[in-house]
């Protein structure tokens, strides 16, 4: 059977797919909300997917599959496959350090002391903190000690997104989830969990200004989080939800709604029955957790993005040879991304001018400075420019010998034009029949003029006061 044959026999729910080799080698691990629809993509030459793609459909002899019971479940799944696998041709999950992770701090019960469940508000007349030693007995005391409320706020795990390239992995105070390639549908993700097993996400100092206060955030308010803050759920509780959180993450979802059912008939037989209306609400939102659309994306748009993750744009700006600078802006899934932003002030002679320089040399500057550092690497490459800055850049990422697509793009003499340069024509090819993925490149080369623009202002502002 052909893989266009067996696509035909796919399931239409959401899942995991694999491209596996005639090794039995996994090539690439996908996610879809729909498996059937997704993979017919792949054999739409007209969409053309790009080299790196059309040569692993060339060398795949068999596709798997694994189906989720929702959207939710295919992106976690997706992201711990290509953990643990690496397959060849997930591209944009080679250099993960700019994914995201969820960090979970752990639980650290051996405090000497604890927070009473019933905090005043410090400004009260009838203000006066008590606290229960942890062995027994309550001790009455005139003011709270901020050092005991440090202690108290390790008893509740922290729930967080993280750089990945930020996570120590020595760290033996917190657990990690991830990396996950899509920070937005991780976000859409870890919000709908937080419904079903609110969590508290705050630093250490908001925790403590709300004890003090003896109430919670916004988030306590609208009940993403319990609480613990002001004492309306005590650790074991807590630590409930967390757990219920870790194991759902590790894709034991099946595993969670036993306990739930259980724990619910449980309370029920003990007449607790608030309690076990709250644990019943759980097992219901994981149950029709197929109901939740967080955007899995099965369109051309998803499919072209795929190869570029990270694109990166650079830009110069300069005036009379005086405070020449560079600019590095960065577009993550098709949005610019701040906090990856880079600006360069050009080495010269003479107190940074550079008197008699090209912007073509000041280019090849910036480019390599970029390419010295140990930043995530671009999945394209962006110059404002014609094919005069094209080959400069296409020089620099060969001495490097750095093989990612490069593109320029040019305005034309009257600046008002959109003029696409490639080195290759699989990149032209690329790009030929996306008219969003051109307006995502303009938008970048825009911003990057803008950035270097914003950037030399503020040097020419700074030097005439000096």
């Amino acid at each position: 059977m052909t893989l266009r044959e067996k696509i035909k026999n796919l399931p239409t729910k959401p899942g995991v797919y694999y491209f596996v080799d005639d090794k039995k080698t996994v090539l690439y691990v996908g996610k879809a909300k729909n498996l059937k629809n997704r993979l017919r993509q792949y054999f739409l030459k007209e969409l053309g997917r790009g080299p790196a793609i059309e040569q692993m459909v060339q060398l795949a002899t068999d596709i798997k599959w694994v189906e989720t019971e929702s959207e939710i479940e295919a992106v976690l799944l997706e992201a711990e496959q290509i953990k643990k696998l690496k397959p060849k041709y997930n591209i944009r999950q080679k250099d993960d350090k700019s994914f995201l992770v969820i960090k979970i701090t752990r639980k650290i019960s051996n405090s000497k002391f604890l927070i009473s469940n019933q905090i005043p508000n410090s400004k009260s007349q009838n203000f006066k903190s008590s606290v229960i030693p942890a062995e027994a007995g309550i001790q009455k005391i005139d003011q709270i000690d901020s050092r005991l409320r440090g202690n108290d706020n390790q008893l509740f795990p922290c729930v967080e997104l993280v750089r990945f390239r930020n996570v120590d992995l020595n760290d033996k105070s917190a657990e990690y989830f991830g990396p996950y390639p899509s920070g937005d549908l991780l976000k859409k993700s870890l919000r709908f969990l937080r419904k079903v097993f609110p969590f508290r996400d705050c630093s250490k100092t908001k925790f403590n200004t709300y004890a003090r206060k003896g109430r919670p955030c916004t988030y306590g308010d609208i009940r993403v989080c319990t609480g613990p803050c002001a004492g309306w759920v005590d650790d074991k509780i807590y630590e409930r939800n967390i757990k219920y959180l870790k194991d759902f993450l590790r894709g034991k979802k099946t595993r969670v709604i036993k306990s739930l059912e259980k724990e619910m008939l449980s309370l029920s037989k003990k007449k607790h029955y608030e309690e076990a209306a709250n644990v019943r609400n759980q097992y219901r939102a994981l149950q029709h957790l197929n109901d939740v659309a967080i955007g899995v994306r099965d369109d051309l748009f998803d499919s072209k993005a795929l190869m570029f993750k990270r694109i990166e744009c650079y830009d110069i700006s300069n005036i009379l040879d005086k405070y020449a600078v560079g600019s590095m802006v960065v577009f993550t899934d098709g949005k610019p991304d701040k906090d990856e932003y880079r600006k360069f002030r050009i080495k010269g002679q003479g107190d940074g001018e550079t008197k008699g320089w090209s912007d073509l040399s000041r280019l090849e500057q910036v480019i390599t400075r970029r390419f010295q550092n140990d930043w995530p690497r671009p999945d394209l490459v962006i110059i404002d420019g014609g094919n005069s800055q094209l080959e400069v850049a296409k020089r620099v990422l060969k001495k490097y010998n750095l093989n990612i697509p490069l593109i320029s793009i040019s305005k034309g003499p009257r600046r008002d034009k959109n003029d696409f340069h490639f080195v290759d024509s699989a990149t032209a090819r690329y790009f030929s029949n996306n008219q969003t993925l051109k307006n995502i490149a303009i938008a970048a080369r825009d911003e990057s003029h803008r950035f270097a623009i914003s950037y030399y202002r503020a040097l020419h502002r700074k030097g005439i006061f000096v």
